[in-house]
């Protein structure tokens, strides 16, 4: 569910310059060797202002990005350009991508999803399976249950684990939804993937004060089933 909050954040703050570790060594370990860097072909889901479309596209991949936010698609490309980089950068819903299915190797998603009621989430990770190609990986980084915020402001109805207006953690009330994923529910959530696994990393910040946990999601997609 799209935020205008983001919007705004995108304007006022230089925010998401550099990929997170999990993001390069997920793109290294699966792409890195391929023969020809070209022919993978990688999408983000909620890319914001380009941090890891602009770390794909240096690493020689063809890069593909969407976001809500006209604001950080503007800012993707024009720090593409300033380096003469290049990347399909589309202004749209992840609920519904614009793209045909089986069009990706990787489909990537960086605390996108999270910002999202359980149902979205649900449709968004539907959508990014049916664009994947037979085989391709999913990644996803979203905010686990013990995250500091978590219960501090207005809970959705229906859902034990999505906030509204936090009031303490490292959230910004007027960013919309905020979804925090108990490892219980990883498993039907993203039930769609084969090779499902998971980890967990955690930090804090303000000296301790504040406790973020994210969850490190990956997965494929089923490989068609050839008839004989």
């Amino acid at each position: 569910m799209w935020n205008q909050g983001w919007d705004d954040l995108f304007k006022r703050k230089a925010w998401g310059r550099y990929p997170p570790e999990d993001v390069v060594r997920f793109i290294a370990r699966r792409f890195f060797a391929a023969p020809e860097r070209k022919t993978v072909h990688i999408l983000e889901i909620g890319c914001g202002p380009g941090a890891n479309i602009w770390f794909m596209a240096r690493e020689g991949f063809t890069v593909h990005g969407i976001d809500g936010s006209a604001v950080a698609i503007e800012q993707a490309t024009q720090r593409l350009l300033s380096e003469n980089l290049a990347a399909d950068l589309r202004v749209g819903d992840a609920m519904n991508l614009p793209w045909p299915e089986a069009s990706f190797d990787a489909v990537i998603d960086v605390e996108c999803i999270y910002a999202n009621s359980l149902p979205d989430s649900q449709r968004i990770i539907a959508e990014s399976l049916r664009v994947l190609k037979p085989g391709g990986d999913f990644f996803s980084k979203t905010f686990a249950t013990g995250t500091t915020g978590e219960g501090s402001g207005t809970q959705i109805p229906g859902e034990p684990n999505t906030w509204q207006n936090l009031t303490a953690g490292a959230f910004n009330s007027g960013y919309g939804i905020v979804r925090f994923t108990d490892e219980s529910e990883i498993p039907n959530l993203y039930g769609g993937l084969e090779n499902l696994t998971w980890e967990q990393s955690s930090r804090t910040e303000e000296r301790g004060q504040v406790v973020v946990k994210e969850w490190l999601i990956s997965g494929s997609k089923p490989k068609e089933v050839t008839q004989s």
